[in-house]
């Protein structure tokens, strides 16, 4: 406020603010008075008065409302230099051990939200906004503050060497132009190395895209408007991105009113949500009602959806996903709830099971550099889900099995993955959605290579041995997959490893069964191996006699489609996926007390 107080012209805001400023803002002195040494902030006087936290009479121990680590420093501070918490005294001293003014404000500023978040009795940071209020009026609504921000911001920018007379690029109107963006934080344009754009060969400053690209103060004015909108009130969040969603509409009669603007932009945000998890799709499902009219005008619009970062100056485009129309949004929700449903049948109920946008996230292996993640997998994953561009399962396949390597050895710094309490249990649930997200890839007919994976048909002495030795829940799971031939045999010998992982011995010493399993690739020799050493296993731990059969339809499988192997990789991810189901099955029967019972009980099929 007092910056502002500086800016303003003489009337009776200035005049009002200057009164403010006298009651509860306290002067820290000139610089050389805080830092006697030299040093201090290059724009000291823009952090020299702060609010005075003492003159607004804030009751309570003000102390208290900081952590720990900095309550300590601060009453060190204050016996050290013999000053109250708060004073000028001690905010000259707080500046001068912390080298900057502005950090005597961040104090400032942290003590007063954390004392109006304890007066209002929520989290900290739950307080986003504030505004200045005096005797009940907003100075928001005066009118020389509305006059001093449309100045700053439209009239100084139709000023100076990049405004004149010309033809407004966005209307045709001639008038009064200007080629001066610099005011928008989105539809920012610059250039800063290539000056043969600019006529005559000037820069910006000279006003040399006075002819290239300009604009009328009306449409100045609305795109200022208009970016402002869509930044507030149509920027959400997905994948640690912040995504515009913007509509784009096809007939007159659908477009929104100034009394509908805002009810457009909570439903077009809502109805991305409801995308991400099951729980957001059916709080969209509860408000249904309230969103009909948008819902009634489906068919007349679509959305781009923006993926954009501000960096200092500059806005970055991660991504665009052009005109999605919300019939295909309507369309992986439809699917990705009947893939939920049946992984709830097979698996146990459980959100974990949910392929919304917001957990396709971690499926991948995405890279985090300086907390930053690296999206662009995942939004060219998007991209295709939304267009419904068709995806390989080879080359699906590495990407999962990478994911898989993060957990089986615990590779969490590096990736977006956070650390799990237990990796072994993440492990098997990325395995799981993995599945999952590929058999809703061909619910939605937009994978290529799983179905008969150009095997040949199952021959029907290997059908009439797996009908007879194979689980039906587990033959369920893999006709649901479309798995066939080699792939087939490959998901039976995980499920075999993963009831040797399931018995006490094996879970006693941490599984040491899957170090057999080499997360890397396996080519058909070391298959072949594995499947040897994984009946011996079953004669150690005395199980051979409960899944005989089981192994039978595995080496039928195998024996026959031999040669129809995939890619190391591949093969290495069915035989995990197998493993992965059994862990499952296992920890349902558990969980039912029926574990003991069942070995007891377990018949060759099982």
């Amino acid at each position: 406020m007092p910056n502002l107080l500086d800016a303003l012209p003489a009337g009776e805001l200035k005049e009002l603010l200057r009164r403010i400023r006298e009651a509860v803002y306290l002067d820290l002195g000139e610089k050389a008075e805080v830092f006697p040494e030299g040093g201090g902030d290059q724009q000291y006087k823009r952090y020299r008065r702060v609010w005075d936290l003492q003159k607004l009479k804030l009751d309570g121990d003000l102390l208290g409302l900081l952590s720990k680590k900095e309550r300590e420093g601060a009453e060190a501070l204050c016996a050290r230099e013999g000053v109250e918490f708060m004073s000028r005294g001690f905010l000259q001293a707080y500046a001068r051990k912390k080298g900057k003014a502005g950090e005597a404000v961040k104090l400032v500023g942290k003590v007063l939200q954390a004392w109006v978040a304890r007066k209002l009795d929520v989290k900290s940071s739950r307080l986003k906004l504030y505004t200045l209020a005096v005797e009940g009026d907003l100075l928001v609504h005066h009118p020389e503050y509305r006059a001093y921000v449309e100045r700053k911001l439209v009239e100084e920018v139709f000023e100076g060497p990049e405004a004149g007379e010309g033809h407004c690029h966005a209307c045709g109107r001639k008038g009064r132009v200007t080629a001066n963006t610099t005011r928008f934080e989105l539809l920012v344009f610059y250039n800063t190395d290539k000056p043969g754009f600019a006529s005559g060969l000037r820069d910006r400053k000279k006003g040399g895209f006075l002819r290239n690209y300009t604009l009328c103060k009306g449409c100045y004015r609305a795109l200022l408007a208009g970016e402002r909108f869509v930044a507030n009130e149509l920027r959400t969040r997905l994948a640690r991105s912040d995504v515009y969603v913007i509509p784009t509409f096809h007939a007159p009669e659908a477009y929104p009113t100034v009394e509908t603007l805002e009810g457009w932009a909570e439903y077009l945000k809502a109805r991305l949500s409801a995308s991400e998890t099951i729980e957001k799709w059916h709080e969209f499902q509860r408000n249904l009602e309230r969103y009909q009219p948008q819902e009634a005008q489906k068919g007349l619009f679509v959305l781009d959806l923006l993926f954009a970062q501000k960096a200092r100056a500059a806005v970055k485009v991660d991504k665009l996903i052009p005109e999605v129309p919300p019939s295909r949004l309507d369309r992986l929700d439809e699917v990705r709830t009947r893939v939920y449903d049946r992984a709830c049948e097979h698996l146990g109920e459980g959100l974990e099971w949910d392929l919304g946008l917001k957990n396709l996230f971690y499926l991948l292996p995405l890279r985090q550099r300086d907390g930053r993640a690296e999206v662009k997998p995942y939004l060219e994953l998007l991209d295709a889900l939304l267009v419904g561009r068709p995806l390989s399962v080879r080359a699906l396949i590495p990407l999962l099995l990478e994911t898989a390597c993060v957990h089986r050895f615990e590779r969490y710094e590096a990736y977006v993955q956070g650390r799990p309490q237990d990796p072994e249990r993440a492990l098997v649930l990325h395995l799981l959605q993995s599945q999952l997200f590929l058999r809703y890839l061909k619910e939605l007919g937009q994978l290529r290579g799983l179905e008969g994976g150009g095997e040949r048909p199952m021959a029907e002495d290997v059908a009439e041995v797996e009908r007879s030795m194979v689980d039906e829940g587990v033959r369920a799971w893999m006709d649901g997959l479309g798995l066939s031939g080699s792939r087939r045999g490959l998901f039976l010998l995980g499920v075999l490893i993963g009831r040797i992982g399931s018995t006490p011995e094996q879970r006693e010493s941490g599984k040491p069964i899957l170090n057999k399993v080499h997360f890397q690739g396996m080519d058909r020799g070391k298959i072949v191996r594995l499947a040897n050493e994984v009946y011996e296993k079953l004669r150690q731990y005395k199980i051979v006699q409960y899944n005989e059969g089981l192994y039978a339809a595995m080496k039928a499988h195998l024996d026959r489609s031999i040669g129809e192997l995939g890619s190391p990789q591949e093969n290495v991810y069915w035989v995990l996926s197998g493993y992965a189901y059994a862990t499952q099955q296992a920890i349902r029967r558990k969980a039912s007390g029926a574990e003991k019972q069942d070995e007891k009980e377990v018949t060759p099929g099982e």
